[in-house]
This record gives C-alpha cells, sequence and structure tokens, in this order.
C-alpha cells in the first residue's frame, strides 16, 4: 500500500479523535463509538505497518483493559476503563511519532503490510432476535463495521420453518458468521442455542459455505461443528475472554479474504 506521511498521520489523528469521543462511555459490551476506534486500529495499524506491530499495540493496551474485568465496583471500573482508553491514545501517539520522526517527508512510501484492497465478500450473519442477546450481537457486528464489511441479515420469524428470503440471503451471500449463544439450560448440565441458528447453519452447510461460528461457552450441541472447524469460543461478561475471542475473529476474517 502507498500511502503519504499527511495522510498517515491524519489517520492516526482520527482514531485518536475516535478514543477521545468514546471515552466517557463506559460499557463492558455494546460502546459501538469505542469499538469503531479499537478495531479500527487494530486494522489500521497493520495496513500501515504489520500485523505484528497491530498484535504487539493489543497487547501493551489489553494490560489495562484486563483489570477492569475483576472490578465489580462501576465507579472504579469506569476509571479503569478510562484508563484503557488513555493508554490507547498513549501508543497512538507513539506510532504517531514514528511516523513524523521516520518517514520520508510527503513522499510515496510502500508499507510492509499486504496491499488493502477491501473485501467483496458479503457475509450472512446468523444471530438470536431476541433482547438478551442484542449486546453480543452488537458486539460482534461492530467489528465488522469498523473494517468496513458489509453484510446481510435475517429477520424474526417463525421457529418451525425457514421463509425462502432466509435461504436466499444464505445461498446468496459469500460466508456464514454464525453467533451461538446459550438458551434453555440442559438437565446434566450446559444449555442449548436457539432452533433457528442451527437450521440456518444446516442451510449454510448444504449450499457449501465457509463458516465462521462463535459459540458462547456451555452449548452443549453445534450439530458437531466444532468437530469439523475451528470455532471460536466466548464469554459475554469476561473481557479477557472476548479480547481472544476477537483476535481470532480478525484471524479468521484475514484467512478468508475480508481483511
Amino acid at each position: 500500500m502507498k500511502i503519504s506521511k499527511t495522510k498517515a498521520i491524519q489517520l492516526i489523528d482520527e482514531k485518536i479523535s475516535q478514543f477521545e469521543n468514546g471515552r466517557t462511555l463506559y460499557k463492558l459490551i455494546g460502546n459501538e463509538p469505542y469499538q469503531v476506534a479499537y478495531y479500527g486500529t487494530l486494522n489500521l495499524l497493520t495496513e500501515l505497518f504489520s500485523k505484528e506491530e497491530m498484535i504487539k499495540f493489543w497487547e501493551i493496551v489489553n494490560a489495562s483493559a484486563n483489570l477492569i474485568t475483576k472490578e465489580t465496583d462501576s465507579t472504579k471500573a469506569s476509571y479503569l476503563f478510562s484508563l484503557h482508553i488513555e493508554s490507547c491514545i498513549a501508543q497512538l501517539k507513539v506510532y504517531k511519532e514514528k511516523i513524523q520522526n521516520f518517514w520520508p517527508d510527503e513522499i510515496e512510501i510502500v508499507s510492509h503490510a499486504k496491499p488493502v484492497s477491501y473485501s467483496k465478500i458479503l457475509p450472512f450473519i446468523s444471530i438470536s432476535f431476541d433482547d438478551t442477546d442484542k449486546e453480543v450481537n452488537e458486539y460482534v457486528t461492530a467489528i465488522l463495521k469498523a473494517l468496513q464489511i458489509d453484510f446481510v441479515t435475517g429477520e424474526r420469524y417463525s421457529r418451525d420453518s425457514i421463509p425462502q428470503k432466509i435461504r436466499n440471503r444464505i445461498r446468496d451471500s459469500g460466508l456464514f458468521i454464525s453467533i451461538f449463544v446459550k438458551r434453555d439450560k440442559i438437565e446434566g448440565g450446559g444449555y442449548t442455542t436457539p432452533s433457528w441458528l442451527l437450521k440456518e447453519l444446516g442451510i449454510a452447510q448444504g449450499t457449501g459455505k465457509d463458516v465462521i461460528a462463535w459459540v458462547e461457552k456451555g452449548i452443549k450441541d453445534i450439530a458437531g461443528l466444532n468437530y469439523e472447524k475451528e470455532v471460536i469460543y466466548f464469554e459475554r461478561r469476561d473481557i479477557k475472554e472476548m479480547q481472544k475471542a476477537t483476535i481470532k475473529f480478525l484471524e479468521a476474517l484475514c484467512e478468508h479474504g475480508l481483511i
């Protein structure tokens, strides 16, 4: 990718501004301004520098984020979140200084990262429509929005049948992404997942779609998918686990050619 020094600094400043705008909106999951700033930064650092540099940033700023998971007091958690935001901003300023001091002045340079070509693959996102799962869904879709990846979903419908329009959307999509969430507790331990998510998975597998699956820990049956594919396990209230799942998701998106 070719980009000028001025443009690179501008992109870094935009991310710093996004973090500053999202710093007062503390929430473990569902803070879209923060999600856009955070995952957009991971993508930007990969483009400007390398995947290794992006992972280095992630490791540094998550040292502060992990403290939030251990804090039960909302006031203290909000304060720790502010520290995490400041850590992200500070690291971005380090990258800005690196660009200012070491990049050639006002000429086109070549990044060490692979050339960027925005994906034309349109994923279908299979989600639960229960209000209790809204934050989880928004967490995943915010990552896609931050990476400027368009996607389609279904609408609420009967558990007993799959409308033809849903079949068509899955068939016409370039990738199937499912978010399996816990539903009913099973006698003897574990949970079910909504039946329509399994039905949509069956359609995707029947049409030969590549699958990326988020699976909430504790679900017992995802139609054997975990024996065929490497799935992404998550715990919705554990930031550290969500961060691990996110990195794995980014790697999966890269593997499938979306980033």
